[in-house]
């Protein structure tokens, strides 16, 4: 066997460890994980003109930055 390909066999081998390492070791996507401290809440009866508020605490508990494109009343 020349050097070459006995060079180029070593390194196939390191590669294929390699990739049975990380993938053993569970190397996992980065995702965003969304979580709401509570995700409802009742205004009781509102009368027409009416400003409400309420403030919703949301959080990241992935990791991976989480994008909040848009939010619509339920």
């Amino acid at each position: 066997m020349t050097k070459c390909l006995k060079g180029i066999l070593c390194q196939c081998i390191v590669l294929m460890v390699w990739v049975g390492l990380s993938l053993a070791a569970g190397e996992k996507e980065a995702v965003p994980v969304i979580e709401v401290e509570d995700p409802t809440h009742d205004f009781h009866q509102v009368t027409g003109g009416e400003t409400i508020k309420h403030d919703f605490r949301v959080f990241n508990r992935g990791n991976a930055p989480l994008e909040i494109k848009s939010v619509q009343p339920g």
